[in-house]
């Protein structure tokens, strides 16, 4: 597990937990023999807007939901699963010019409200 994601755990946890380094060592012992590949919300809208589309945040975590319940485990999740997922279910609204330059220039994502 990398870092940046047991630092995410902890800040969750926060306001039960008294001790914050403590919770880190246990948590980066836990995960020092064990691995897990994490897709977050930011990867399903970002592949939403290669598609042209901005989804919500209610679409986006659908994505994910049906991506972990028909994910093959032989083979994982690809970022075509997330792509093809996205365009099969006909998600989000379409970007508008302005929105997809603005995620080509400056990979600025767009997330519908």
């Amino acid at each position: 597990m990398h870092s940046h994601h047991i630092a995410h755990m902890v800040r969750r946890l926060r306001p039960v937990l008294k001790d914050k380094r403590k919770a880190e060592l246990i948590l980066e012992r836990y995960w020092s023999d064990k691995i897990a590949l994490v897709w977050e919300i930011e990867d399903v809208f970002r592949a939403a807007n290669e598609c042209g589309v901005a989804l919500t945040k209610r679409e986006a975590i659908q994505v994910l939901q049906e991506l972990h319940h028909s994910h093959n485990a032989q083979y994982g999740i690809k970022w075509e699963d997330l792509t093809s997922c996205i365009e099969d279910k006909v998600l989000g609204r379409q970007l508008t010019k302005r929105e997809l330059k603005r995620f080509e220039a400056k990979d600025l994502l767009t997330v519908q409200k």
